[in-house]
């Protein structure tokens, strides 16, 4: 029985060792004049450093939950309190990493707009813990409101990965054996015509009291028949009355569409004129 709580005391010290040892990497990053504070890069590498150590956090919680040791309380509220100040220093880096890549205004690369996507996600999750958080005074709100603002600007001027198809058209050149005869003079190739072709789509999701949130690929079958039918995203998000930051995450899972609203978003796609460029 010594040797198990002993075994326990030990484990539980060293996981807290470990999330301190993230967490003081975490301080030192944010402390780096080195780190420029207006590129993407510099953005996604804080961001996934604050990730993993959440992520490590929870589980370390976890794992402190079942250990049978005299100080398990004490050092679950050491990791508590530690993550409430990764919490603020999270808050403060982010607001300033937002606001330089704003000013900044240089070109963001490719992939820049699903990054900003998953950011938004983060700070919805994040609004949870601000409850009772170091931000809990009443400036929560206005904290989450103004960095998701900040998120939605950056990611209507980013760039978005595209789905690359092949054409209808490719078909694989063949070589020829020389046979000692001169080749016969290739037949002319007759114009392009083929397009894409126009088919009905219907999305599918998790339905939760008559909202949805999508399934995986929403966005590319979305971004497949607006390619076949010559319009945009914007042209669809404007006919459903939303921007188009708030279709992509729809598309993405990340935010529901009300049941009647999908509806609509289907009759949009699915009745569109060929003739006359409407969409129904």
């Amino acid at each position: 029985m010594i040797a198990d709580n002993q075994a326990h005391s030990q484990e539980a010290n060293e996981l807290v060792s470990r999330i301190e040892q993230r967490a003081m990497y975490i301080f030192k990053f944010t402390e780096d004049v080195n780190e420029k504070r207006n590129t993407v890069t510099g953005f996604r590498k804080f961001s996934t450093l604050v990730d993993d150590f959440h992520q490590a956090a929870e589980i370390a919680e976890g794992r402190l939950s079942v250990l049978k040791t005299g100080r398990r309380d004490e050092l679950r509220r050491f990791v508590s309190q530690l993550r409430a100040k990764i919490l603020k220093v999270e808050i403060d880096v982010k607001q300033s990493y937002l606001e330089n890549l704003i000013e900044a205004r240089s070109a963001l690369p490719y992939g820049a707009r699903e990054f900003f996507a998953s950011r938004l996600k983060r700070l919805e999750e994040l609004s949870s813990l601000l409850v009772d958080g170091p931000e809990a005074g009443g400036t929560a709100d206005q904290l989450l409101i103004h960095m998701r603002q900040m998120l939605s600007h950056l990611m209507e001027q980013a760039p978005q990965l595209e789905v690359f198809e092949r054409d209808p058209d490719w078909r694989p050149t063949h070589r020829s054996v020389p046979t000692g005869r001169p080749a016969a003079a290739p037949a002319p190739r007759a114009a392009k015509t083929a397009t894409l072709e126009i088919k009905p789509i219907r999305l599918t999701g998790r339905d939760e009291w008559g909202r949805v949130f999508l399934d995986k690929g929403s966005f590319d079958q979305i971004t497949v028949a607006c390619r076949a039918r010559g319009i945009n995203l914007d042209q669809v998000a404007s006919k459903l009355g939303i921007t188009r930051v708030a279709l992509t995450l729809i598309l993405n899972g990340q935010d529901p569409i009300a049941r009647n609203q999908l509806d609509v978003l289907h009759r949009i796609i699915n009745n569109y004129n060929t003739n006359t460029g409407e969409m129904g």
